[in-house]
């Protein structure tokens, strides 16, 4: 028998070729250190999850900037909500402008389109731009967003409103002490940091329920180390998401809303 031929009987011996795989990798989900489970003042969506097994849809308007109007993070929340909730169908209308901040809102006349009265949560999805605006002015800001916070009521009495606290986000001038980072680019703006905390206290003293994005993302840094790796979460700016990475925010927030479902009266 010749080589060859010896060959030939071996790989007959082994087998078909398998291919190999990637092996698998979970998503991370970081803890918030701020929120338990992710959303403080939880009982602010109560009127929210009432509406869930009424036989009737379900409505959810989103107000935001690019994030939301993306779509990733919004269509990964609904589809996850939908296979939640059996009832009823669930409608999520997002308003998103690329660059808007609470300004956008504020300027929206009428504040809900036609078919959209009295929806079941309102979404408050802003902070990123206003986090890069060094001239901030902390006080203003805050007044603007009671102001929202009072407008979605009066428009709507009895909506649950819950707000996205403004997620990690950098940018490449210089100053950074992020781990990975290597020429220390990458550093969150100081104001994004302000406008999260007024973002925090106004819901707890309203009444309004607060997701904490950034505790989710894994905060400090978060934004860098999330465009690492083979198949990275965020895009080279370190302020929007990929594809993948607005599908996993999404179902975080969809895990934490579900989680905040369950635990309803325990």
């Amino acid at each position: 028998m010749n080589r060859a031929l010896a060959l030939l009987i071996g790989l007959a011996l082994a087998g078909p070729a398998v291919a190999q795989e990637r092996p698998y990798r979970p998503l991370p989900s970081p803890v918030s250190a701020t929120c338990p489970g992710g959303i403080c003042q939880p009982e602010g969506l109560t009127a929210f999850f009432a509406a869930f097994g009424q036989g009737r849809p379900v409505s959810i308007v989103q107000f935001g900037d690019s994030h939301t109007a993306g779509g990733d993070i919004t269509r990964s929340l609904l589809w996850r909500l939908q296979g939640r909730f059996e009832g009823g169908p669930i409608h999520l209308h997002a308003h998103g402008l690329v660059g808007a901040t609470l300004n956008a809102m504020a300027q929206r006349e009428p504040l809900l389109d036609d078919g959209e009265a009295g929806p079941d949560l309102v979404i408050l999805a802003y902070g990123t731009n206003e986090g890069f605006d060094e001239l901030l002015d902390p006080r203003a800001y805050e007044a603007l967003l009671r102001a929202q916070i009072e407008r979605v009521r009066e428009a709507s009495p009895g909506t649950a409103i819950l707000i996205l606290g403004a997620p990690e986000a950098m940018r490449g001038d210089g100053g950074g002490r992020c781990a990975g980072d290597a020429d220390h680019r990458w550093k969150a703006p100081d104001t994004l940091s302000v406008v999260r905390d007024v973002q925090h206290r106004i819901a707890a003293s309203m009444g309004v329920a607060f997701w904490d994005w950034r505790g989710r993302m894994g905060g400090d840094c978060s934004a860098h180390a999330l465009t690492l790796g083979e198949a990275p979460l965020m895009r080279g700016d370190h302020v929007h998401f990929t594809g993948p990475g607005g599908d996993w925010i999404g179902a975080l927030l969809a895990a934490d809303l579900i989680a905040a479902y369950d635990q309803r009266g325990r």
